[in-house]
């Protein structure tokens, strides 16, 4: 469960996986409060008409399946994904089905940029992708050091010239007070001999998932 604001609001996306058939998401859907901003996804392992498209006069729907689908509708979720579209392919050689969903209800659908299906996966599970628009706070960048150039010398030296003398602590107060010494110390010797890294520029705000395998097959079809 992911809880995330949009727009001043807050949507909760939910991920379930109902093992090896519909009977443990029946049983629990029912015994669920969910708020009315929420996306529900996952493998929920149940076959129905309203996702799969018609079924073949000799499937059997199961009760399980009757009552996922009623309390989605009792609910008033919407389906995200295209209905018929198979994103489970035994390797049985058994009928391709639509196990995989989306769903939505509220307000969050203004959130919801793109719904993909990625059939080329290891698994005989295809892969449903959701590119959602959420707020990006951008941090200020900082610039940090580059290590390859780091003059240890400058370092050993600067740490040297300190003379620190810890031979001579006295209780917990000193130790501590040894240690923030030593830690001041690190830093400034650090200063001195690593220099600081150019900042790069930073992605902009509209930049999102959906562009970059955007540009990365645009990048693939240059070469």
């Amino acid at each position: 469960m992911i809880t995330t604001p949009h727009n001043q609001k807050t949507f909760t996306l939910f991920n379930f996986y109902s093992p090896g058939r519909a009977e443990p998401l029946a049983t629990i859907l029912p015994t669920l409060k969910l708020p009315n901003d929420c996306l529900l996804m996952g493998d929920l392992n149940k076959h129905h008409p309203w996702w799969q498209g018609p079924l073949p006069q000799s499937a059997r729907i199961s009760r399980a399946s009757h009552t996922i689908a009623n309390w989605l509708e009792d609910n008033h979720f919407h389906l995200q994904n295209k209905p018929a579209i198979p994103k489970h392919h035994p390797r049985n050689g058994g009928h391709p089905s639509t196990i995989h969903l989306c769903l939505y209800r509220g307000s969050v659908t203004q959130s919801i940029l793109a719904l993909a299906v990625n059939h080329v996966t290891t698994s005989d599970h295809s892969a449903v992708t959701v590119t959602l628009s959420l707020p990006t706070a951008m941090a200020p960048a900082v610039p940090g050091q580059c290590w390859r150039k780091a003059d240890w010398k400058i370092f050993d030296l600067r740490i040297q010239s300190a003379n620190m003398d810890l031979s001579h602590l006295h209780g917990m107060d000193d130790t501590l007070r040894a240690i923030a010494n030593i830690t001041r110390l690190i830093h400034q010797a650090v200063d001195e001999a690593v220099p600081v890294r150019l900042l790069w520029k930073t992605t902009e705000p509209w930049w999102n998932h959906s562009l970059t395998l955007a540009k990365q097959s645009v990048t693939r079809a240059d070469r």
